[in-house]
């Protein structure tokens, strides 16, 4: 390694403590990303998951609760973890917060989901912000981390959507109030999917409308199969109408 690049990591760490401290609470670490007590906190999702939706489980089960007859647009999802305390915290901060620094070892982490579900893919898309919201946020945190990806896993970036409908914040939403919301909202670029099998990117999954819309519209478009990867899901959600 240069003494440039070493440099380089050093000022990165100093500035962002991206190492010193627990990036979940801010204890002081000396190794690491999160400290112990923390660790206890942070759900890896394992093997008891759903196999569609990837969402931890009591147990291994093909669907579960939160996407049996919904969810259909993809193949199949992977998350890295489940999207509880004080992971949660973490997560806002770098989508809210521009904390954009934690796109790197969060990349790292999908990466080793990536390798280990076998998710191979033509090309690597992300799930896009309207225009609007992404100048005023000032980035897409599900374009930082697909960019990352990209990098780890040599699959070329796409841009394949674009959004084209500014719409409520989805977190506010029932499940169905979500489906309508996203009517209509995203444009995709036929040449870039057609006939390739997809990896489409977010930060959580949530209720799973925002891949499940964007993944029916990459097929309609020709995408032969959509895999989605987030960086955390939630691990139940509710049936609401």
């Amino acid at each position: 390694m240069s003494k440039f690049k070493n440099a380089y990591n050093l000022i990165k760490r100093s500035l962002f403590n991206t190492g010193w401290t627990c990036n979940a609470c801010g204890r002081e670490i000396f190794s690491g990303y999160f400290c112990d007590e923390c660790l206890k906190n942070i759900v890896k999702i394992g093997e008891n998951k759903c196999l569609h939706c990837g969402r931890q489980a009591p147990y291994k089960t093909e669907y579960c609760d939160s996407c049996i007859e919904k969810n259909i647009g993809f193949d199949v999802a992977r998350s890295v973890y489940e999207y509880t305390h004080p992971l949660s915290i973490v997560i806002q901060n770098f989508k809210y917060n521009n904390a954009r620094y934690h796109a790197e070892f969060f990349a790292r982490e999908m990466f080793e989901v990536y390798k280990a579900e076998k998710l191979s893919s033509d090309i690597v898309t992300f799930v896009p912000m309207h225009q609007n919201r992404e100048q005023k946020r000032g980035y897409n945190q599900a374009r930082l981390l697909a960019e990352e990806l990209s990098k780890l896993s040599g699959v070329k970036l796409e841009e394949c959507a674009t959004k084209i409908k500014e719409t409520e914040n989805q977190a506010n939403l029932s499940m169905s109030e979500r489906v309508k919301n996203l009517k209509g909202t995203f444009k995709v670029d036929g040449k870039l999917v057609k006939g390739k099998s997809v990896l489409l990117i977010d930060d959580v999954l949530t209720t799973g409308s925002t891949v499940d819309v964007l993944s029916t519209a990459f097929k309609k478009a020709g995408a032969v199969k959509v895999s989605v990867l987030t960086l955390a899901s939630v691990s139940k959600i509710v049936k609401q109408h």
